[in-house]
């Protein structure tokens, strides 16, 4: 059975062609090139849209029915037609001088308007009414959606649509659609589509899943389900930095503005990165911008840093300024979130840089979770509304966090203690500098100019610098694994570095290859070594912060330090005293020589002053740093006879001049 369209154009059932007047189907598909975008989806547009499938139901069409036979075939000719007019525009004025016959029922998409109305797609059915009668019918669903192209992962799971439409304000977009928001009722697959800008007729809204469903597009693309590297190429959500052709990023929301563009190249090198020379903690902080995408060549999972300091100090700028290498100020998250949100956060900027401010603002006891988790690269494991485990989310970044306050003082608020592990994934960068964060103003009159003025600029220049380091990165083929342990010796210049010391000395070299890097790609301007030269200082600020030793040995003895300044006078009292009451619970006693006090601490009084720490590890450290008194024996405790009693104590003693370091 056949139908024709004047001009001799010929259409069969299973070969239907619908008109269209030279507009193209999508004009930036693939990195804004629309030649590339018609070429990689095999489309001739000239006067014909794609073809689109046919729904047949045994000879009689209802709204909504489920297709039968559905596929997407050639255009086999062009239909050219007078009196061109934008289409998104009033009709001409002999709109039925091209008559289309369709072999109905079946789904058509036009990007012009033709004898049934305007540009969009359409349903064209019959109906019969109690006499027999037979009418055609053509509903109009939604404005011009093309199905483009089909989508799986490699393992033929995720399955998807690309679409292609106009939005309100008549541009073509597009969009990786998973196949699973076709299911249930569909309204989170209409609101989607509407949020992005296409236009949907209310009343026949049902039939858009229908539609779509119909479609069986020969192009087959790759789908990515996170951004990050993907086999040899870097998935970003709107483009795909590498050689592959046939990848693309598969979401089931619109593609976010966090790694938007504004501005060239040459502009923020211009206006951002020359600021850095001469300051090595902003150099470091644009620096770490770029090791996110180094992770996984250099086998790492993770590196975190926090800049600290008083507020007004220019730490903020930095970190303003590590966010402008790939988008604008929304590419910046704060930690006023909840875990489950900077979970998410993490998957968006996964193999990339997780950018933090103030830390102040975040509860203490969601920091003290969300440290571990994403250091980890690994998501809560959740059940699916049957129960069953869903898919975990797994990321690698690059922390860089900012606040007013350290990991200690901010834990300190909720009574909890800082453990090694946290320190260790978040390391602590004091603000240095001449003028707070900054050594150079670079002829400006004083601090606060030069902030405001880079804080102004990385709202005007941003994206650009990491689009060409990654356009680089992917081409490049040395040995990252064996550039980093280059540079990482010379972080490690001696032996007496501990364990803990050498973990974040590695952080640190990332950072410093990334931006040597940036720099032998032409991104950032900056001289051979400067990146190198920053971290290095950056790693010595983290060393006299920190202090040497283990970093559990020092949390323990600075939690018994602190533990004695806040209950020396409620829950101590003088061993002189032997019937002397405490205000609170005891914990133990003190004895007096001279200036010097020494605190006699009951077993339960020295677990809750180092509450998360084990008794053996506690008392190994005060041994170390000389703080405990053993009896004649070598027994740790000593025992002490108290208001009629023996006990058996720990005797410690703090010297005046310890700092912990």
């Amino acid at each position: 059975m056949s139908a024709v369209i004047s001009n001799d154009l010929k259409v069969t059932q299973n070969d239907v062609t619908y008109v269209n007047l030279d507009s193209p189907v999508i004009d930036n598909l693939r990195n804004g090139d629309p030649e590339n975008s018609k070429k990689e989806f095999d489309i001739n547009i000239s006067g014909v849209t794609r073809v689109t499938g046919v729904t047949t139901n045994d000879g009689v069409a209802c709204s909504g029915n489920t297709a039968k036979n559905a596929r997407v075939t050639r255009v086999t000719s062009k239909v050219i037609l007078d009196d061109a007019i934008n289409p998104n525009e009033t009709p001409p004025d002999d709109i039925v001088k091209t008559k289309i016959k369709l072999e109905r029922p079946c789904f058509a998409v036009y990007d012009d308007f033709t004898e049934f109305g305007k540009s969009g797609v359409y349903y064209h059915g019959v109906k019969a009414n109690k006499a027999g009668e037979i009418t055609e019918t053509n509903d109009f669903i939604c404005d011009p959606l093309h199905v483009m192209a089909g989508s799986c992962d490699s393992s033929e799971q995720n399955f998807g649509l690309m679409l292609a439409f106009k939005n309100q304000r008549y541009s073509w977009r597009n969009w990786l659609m998973p196949l699973g928001m076709l299911s249930g009722s569909c309204e989170e697959l209409r609101a989607e589509l509407l949020s992005q800008g296409l236009h949907i007729n209310h009343h026949k809204r049902s039939m858009l899943p229908a539609y779509l469903q119909s479609q069986r597009p020969p192009k087959q693309l790759e789908c990515a389900l996170k951004v990050g590297w993907h086999d040899d190429v870097f998935v970003l959500p709107d483009r795909v930095i590498g050689r592959r052709e046939d990848v693309f990023f598969q979401t089931d929301h619109a593609i976010t503005a966090e790694y938007g563009r504004r501005g060239t190249l040459e502009e923020w090198r211009n206006h951002i990165a020359k600021y850095c020379v001469c300051n090595p903690l902003l150099l470091f902080q644009v620096s770490t911008a770029f090791a996110g995408a180094l992770l996984r060549k250099c086998h790492i999972d993770y590196a975190g840093f926090h800049v600290f300091g008083y507020s007004s100090t220019g730490k903020t700028t930095g970190h303003k300024m590590a966010g402008s290498v790939w988008g604008g100020d929304s590419f910046r998250r704060s930690w006023k979130a909840t875990g489950n949100g900077l979970e998410a956060a993490a998957v968006l900027f996964n193999d990339g840089l997780l950018a933090l401010d103030e830390i102040g603002e975040a509860d203490p006891r969601e920091v003290n979770q969300i440290i571990y988790a994403l250091g980890n690269g690994t998501g809560k494991q959740r059940a699916n509304v049957k129960g069953s485990a869903r898919k975990v989310n797994r990321w690698r970044i690059v922390l860089l966090s900012n606040g007013e306050k350290t990991l200690l003082s901010l834990f300190r608020e909720k009574g909890l203690s800082v453990k090694a592990g946290q320190e260790m994934r978040l390391l602590e960068i004091p603000v240095f500098g001449q003028y707070g964060a900054f050594d150079n103003l670079h002829d400006m009159k004083d601090g606060r100019l030069f902030s405001d003025t880079l804080q102004t600029n990385s709202l005007k220049y941003y994206g650009e610098a990491g689009i060409t380091y990654l356009e680089n990165l992917v081409e490049d083929t040395q040995d990252f694994g064996g550039l980093l342990e280059s540079v990482l010796q010379k972080f490690i210049t001696d032996d007496s570095l501990s364990g803990q010391e050498k973990r974040a000395a590695k952080a640190f070299a990332l950072v410093a290859l990334a931006g040597e890097l940036a720099t032998a790609y032409g991104v950032t301007g900056w001289n051979e070594g400067n990146a190198l030269d920053a971290a290095l200082e950056c790693f010595s600020q983290w060393r006299n912060h920190r202090g040497t030793g283990a970093t559990e040995d020092r949390v323990i003895l600075e939690s018994i330090k602190d533990y004695i300044d806040t209950y020396s006078d409620s829950r101590f009292t003088d061993k002189s005293f032997d019937q002397t009451a405490t205000k609170g619970e005891r914990s133990g006693w003190y004895s007096k020589d001279k200036e010097q006090i020494t605190y006699l601490f009951t077993p339960a009084g020295l677990a809750n002053a180092t509450a998360g720490y084990d008794r053996k590890h506690v008392v190994d450290a005060l041994i170390k740093a000389k703080w405990l008194t053993c009896d004649n024996s070598g027994k740790t405790s000593i025992q002490y006879k108290l208001d009629g009693v023996n006990k058996r104590l720990y005797t410690i003693t703090i010297p005046d001049n310890d700092t912990l370091t």
